[in-house]
């Protein structure tokens, strides 16, 4: 575990894989949480006995309590989840199924059981998740200003010209996720210089701090800066400290240089982004999203819709007024983590993760009052990561940090060291095989996991060089592997449509498109976004002239989004070319009130019906 703990936290954040993975940013991180705590397990006498340490104390019985409960919300609403496969297994986007939570939690328990076995491990896991979090800082940083070796700089800009803004994703696949984490990492580098001895290396811990603050500013994240100035605030009230001269004269040349740098060319995307925040200032589609989703909630209250379930089932309670403001935008999370908790795993799942909010804070009460050197830094963390996080939802790196920053504060709030119990228990005679056969299905898991999705990313390879065959044949392997639950049909139909709409070569179109039409049938049970994937269908069936089958897909797409524009206006289109003109004016209307003016096309087709309806 001395080794295990920090190498985990340190690279779940950090590891990408492009090239080699198809989801990149995702798929490495769940397969190291899973292979570690598959390599944790048969290690037990070690893990007892520090479990047994903690569990010596009130606070850790709570911890360990508290992170059962959330375990046991989110097995149960898995049970009774209407796409069960896909609550067990997680969908594609995060991969946070129960699987996947089962291993954030035990590993969270074993490694906060780590650390309150020997204080000195709290210094060695800051000084691994800084490490970490410095290299990701100047891969941030390097992004902002279009140096980046691993992913194309377009897709994380955005605009055109003197409003393009740029959206460093870092190495957590998105500017909110990354700058999330790194709102912890700052205040981990200000505990960790608290803990170091010499000047250079308190220098280098305020180095790393000063690279997450930039990092965060340059990601654009309003979310993060919120969450980085309440920190600050209970960091400066926590610790009762003094603003003194040079704190002062620090914060004004660091001020100074922002403007200064905000105004220079280089700030131009920074420009951008305030110009782009100031027209969006109430933060997108979150409040109406916010809205619908706990009107979501109410038809499960108890054992919510299963975990991962969000993305698939919001479509048929989105509201008329958020559809006619994004139109065509996919919600695949409610961004907030207790309408996560609430509309997934129900009131079981909320109050599990309020109460671990709430040991939280009496822990950094606990950790203030003992005096602790890092307590003000622990119990800024946890307040500026929460802050974040009412705007975000969990990925597996920000989960892990935010039940560890809860689990440090527990161990830093015991005024002595929990005593440790001599011998193993005879429980461990049960635990023990358990253990066992637990890591070898992690094991089994993680390893689908990873070939599937190196097959997944060998078909891609495969779509660009045009070269069907052999994107068909590594998308087998994908199909032997894959996890029951979700899959990447939908995108892979969606290549597949594209190389044959662009290729030259019959024998490449005709098997491109079979491969189309074969994995977009699949999509309509495996994606999680299901009215895309039935929408997607019924072009396919267009092409063919099918026209039964296209209107059965475009009203299977509206049952899953019934205030999805897109589906009504195609269907009406449709119904109007086979002279069902009453059938289709309806469709029109409801195409046009969905759609709120925002695509011209959409309300010149209703005005075409009623011209046609009532002729001069």
């Amino acid at each position: 575990m001395h080794c295990l703990v920090p190498l985990v936290v340190a690279l779940i954040p950090l590891v990408i894989t492009p090239g080699l993975l198809s989801y990149f940013d995702i798929t490495p991180k769940i397969a190291i949480l899973l292979f570690a705590v598959s390599s944790s397990l048969p290690w037990w006498r070690e893990n007892e006995r520090n479990l047994r340490a903690l569990l010596s104390t009130a606070a850790g019985k709570w911890f360990a309590g508290l992170l059962g409960a959330a375990w046991l919300a989110a097995a149960i609403s898995t049970a009774f989840s209407l796409h069960p496969a896909l609550s067990l297994n997680g969908g594609n986007w995060r991969r946070f199924g129960l699987v996947s939570q089962s291993a954030l939690l035990l590993f969270t328990l074993l490694a906060v059981a780590w650390l309150g076995a020997d204080r000195k491990n709290i210094l060695t896991l800051l000084r691994a998740s800084c490490a970490s979090g410095a290299v990701a800082s100047i891969y941030g940083i390097f992004q902002y200003f279009g140096w980046d070796p691993l992913l194309p700089a377009t897709a994380y800009q955005a605009g055109e010209g003197a409003f393009t803004i740029v959206r460093p994703p870092g190495t957590l696949g998105h500017a909110d996720y990354f700058a999330a984490w790194l709102v912890a990492i700052a205040f981990f580098s200000i505990a960790l210089a608290r803990l170091e001895k010499g000047r250079r290396r308190k220098c280098l811990a305020g180095g790393v701090c000063a690279l997450a603050i930039t990092a965060i500013v340059l990601s654009g994240t309003r979310s993060a800066l919120l969450g980085l100035s309440i920190g600050a605030m209970v960091f400066v009230i926590a610790g009762r400290r003094r603003i003194g001269k040079s704190a002062v004269a620090v914060g004004l040349a660091s001020l100074a240089g922002l403007v200064l740098f905000f105004l220079s060319p280089a700030g131009a995307k920074l420009r951008a982004r305030l110009h782009w925040s100031i027209e969006d200032a109430r933060g997108g589609a979150r409040l109406p999203l916010w809205r619908d989703s706990l009107r979501m909630s109410m038809h499960h209250p108890i054992v919510g819709f299963g975990p991962e379930s969000f993305a698939t089932e919001f479509p048929r309670f989105e509201s008329l007024e958020l559809a006619r403001a994004y139109p065509d935008f996919y919600h695949e999370s409610p961004h907030n983590i207790l309408l996560d908790a609430l509309t997934t795993e129900g009131t079981l799942g909320l109050l599990a993760l309020l109460g671990i909010c709430t040991l939280a804070l009496v822990a950094a009460i606990g950790a203030l009052r003992s005096q602790s050197d890092i307590a003000p830094a622990l119990t800024a963390a946890f307040a500026g990561t929460f802050v974040c996080q009412q705007f975000t939802v969990f990925i597996p790196a920000t989960g892990l940090y935010f039940f560890l920053i809860v689990g440090l504060l527990i161990v830093c709030s015991q005024s002595a060291k929990p005593a440790h119990t001599a011998g193993p228990s005879k429980v461990s005679r049960w635990v023990f095989p358990a253990g066992i056969m637990a890591g070898l299905f992690l094991a089994y898991f993680a390893t689908r996991l990873s070939i599937a999705d190196i097959s997944l990313a060998a078909a891609y390879r495969r779509i660009k060089l045009e070269d069907a065959r052999g994107a068909a044949q590594a998308y087998q392997g994908e199909l032997r592997w894959q996890l029951p639950g979700t899959g990447p049909d939908l995108n892979y139909s969606r290549a597949m449509q594209q190389l044959a709409g662009h290729s030259r070569d019959f024998a490449t179109q005709a098997q491109a498109r079979q491969q189309a039409m074969d994995a977009a049938i699949r999509a309509t049970s495996t994606a999680e976004d299901r009215q895309n994937a039935w929408y997607n269908l019924a072009e396919l069936f267009a092409m063919e002239n099918n026209v039964t089958a296209t209107e059965r897909s475009l009203r299977n797409a509206i049952a899953w989004a019934p205030n999805w524009f897109k589906p009504h206006w195609s269907l009406a289109q449709l119904l109007e070319m086979t002279n069902r003109h009453s059938e289709a004016l309806p469709e029109a209307r409801a195409a046009a009130e969905r759609d709120g003016g925002h695509d011209p096309e959409v309300t010149e087709t209703l005005r075409k019906l009623e011209r046609d309806e009532n002729p001069r």
